[in-house]
């Protein structure tokens, strides 16, 4: 009896038992500063969708109906429109802090574009924020949190539920963030993050959710081996959930992307467990809103629609056609680019990563702002020397990339052909390639940066920059005639 009752003495505290309740959980994810409504051109009849005030007049109705309901962004909220370059509260995309304060988020992760603009400027935004940043498995270097104000996680407390809520961003960061950010920061596995935290969590709390900026891939990885997670509330992969995924015990949820949609997931607890589980996304539409924004958050979209169009409301020029932009594959936008690129530089070969287009071209006036959106970053237009070997190399990657194993490079004054397994020619400026000579390549400074990820590994010579960025080539690209998808493909399959 003694010893039974040292080792009960030693258990933990058992987790607060919360009577039947329902738990009305909304989020968001990668919001990237798109803070209008834009045009839903996959919707039928192509309406407006999305925007902080339909955002905001949709929390604002269920939060009103729902005794128990939290409010959560799974990160990315910077870099995508004019609204990251202005500052507000001490950092550059601080409106994003003010428009999240003023709809009522209760906490949201460090997506890695908060690195965009340097590491002062995120320090500068997690000490800003009013709200809980969390982040997990980001540390600096002699142990502790990234940032002072980072929290691992956090414990909210709403109609008698407490709910842990553990961050998690990408472990990608070393390949994602600029130059300069790895020297402060430790990334830690996101599995080994979880367990520790939800140990730490399981005696306090009646549910645990995961807010994650890792992806669904990294999201289901984390439900099948941590043990005690509720609810993964993702980010990172921009992908529309219209159903929840289920790993054993755990729920994945994601919201798509650019303040599109709404996620709203129902978790019903009985004696502490979740008994049943319901999620749905909805669209942020004018027709189907249950009424008017705030008019705190109708006065920061006024104010930050004038100012961003003072700047950037110009029309530069016109499209022809719509230029699209494609992950695996070549793509009108890509070729578009990279034909400027290659003209202004007068190099041999352009290269562009698919990734780093952010937005299509609209047939029809495009304005300054169009373009600042398709590139936010900043990046500069550089050149540099490559071999013909090397540069085959980069070119054989598009031919995994075609079949989806990965990104694509956009590619103008090379080709690269295959038939089946084999590639039958590669050339560059209708030639075929020579394997010792040196040519020169225009792309941008972020890809030139990571020759292992974007470049085979090829040895950067000759780096210059042009002093210009690629948004500032493409403006005036723009300017000087009309936007057309050069049609002729690059790299592609022959019969």
């Amino acid at each position: 009896m003694t010893l039974l009752l040292a080792l009960l003495a030693c258990r933990p505290p058992a987790a607060p038992v919360a009577p039947s309740a329902e738990l009305v959980l909304l989020h968001t994810n990668d919001m990237h500063c798109h803070f209008q409504p834009e045009r839903a051109d996959w919707l039928e009849g192509e309406p407006s969708i999305g925007g902080m005030a339909l955002l905001d007049a949709q929390v604002r109705a269920l939060r009103a109906s729902s005794p128990a309901s939290l409010l959560l962004d799974g990160g990315d909220i910077l870099t995508g429109t004019p609204l990251g370059g202005i500052a507000a509260r001490g950092a550059d995309g601080g409106p994003m802090l003010e428009f999240m304060d003023a709809i009522g988020y209760d906490a949201w992760v460090l997506g890695n574009h908060e690195f965009d603009r340097g590491w002062d400027n995120v320090a500068a935004l997690v000490e800003a924020s009013q709200i809980p940043v969390l982040s997990a498995n980001l540390d600096a270097p002699g142990g502790g949190p990234a940032f002072p104000a980072l929290q691992d996680h956090v414990v909210l407390e709403t109609g008698g539920l407490k709910v842990g809520v553990i961050g998690l961003t990408t472990e990608g960061m070393s390949h994602l963030a600029p130059l300069g950010v790895m020297d402060h920061l430790v990334v830690q596995d996101i599995v080994d993050t979880a367990q520790e935290q939800v140990a730490a969590l399981e005696p306090q709390v009646d549910l645990i959710v995961v807010l994650s900026h890792v992806g669904v891939d990294g999201d289901r990885k984390v439900a099948r081996e941590v043990d005690g997670i509720d609810l993964i509330v993702g980010g990172h992969s921009h992908t529309r959930l219209e159903q929840p995924v289920q790993e054993g015990d755990t729920w994945i949820v994601q919201a798509g992307s650019y303040t599109r949609n709404l996620g709203v997931a129902r978790l019903g607890v009985v004696d502490g467990a979740v008994d049943h589980f319901s999620a749905e996304l909805v669209d942020l539409l004018p027709e189907t809103s249950p009424g008017p924004a705030s008019e705190a958050v109708t006065a920061l979209v006024d104010t930050y629609a004038a100012q961003i169009d003072a700047e950037f409301g110009e029309v530069l020029g016109t499209a022809t056609s719509t230029l699209t932009r494609d992950y695996n594959h070549e793509s009108p936008l890509g070729r578009w680019i990279t034909d400027v690129l290659r003209e202004a530089t007068g190099a041999d070969v352009a290269l562009y990563n698919a990734g780093g287009l952010r937005a299509d071209l609209v047939a029809g006036p495009i304005s300054r702002r169009a373009v600042y959106e398709v590139f936010p970053f900043g990046n500069q237009a550089v050149t540099l020397t490559l071999s013909g070997a090397e540069i085959s190399r980069i070119l054989e990657e598009n031919v995994d990339a075609a079949r989806g194993d990965h990104a694509s490079m956009q590619v103008s004054g090379a080709s690269i052909r295959w038939k089946g397994d084999a590639v039958v020619e590669r050339t560059i400026g209708g030639a075929p390639i020579e394997p010792e000579r040196l040519y020169t390549v225009a792309t941008n400074s972020y890809v030139a940066e990571r020759p292992d990820k974007y470049l085979a590994n090829a040895v950067v010579k000759g780096l210059t920059s042009t002093g210009r960025t690629t948004f500032e080539i493409a403006s005036e690209a723009a300017s000087s005639s009309p936007i057309a998808d050069p049609g002729d493909t690059r790299c592609g399959p022959v019969d």
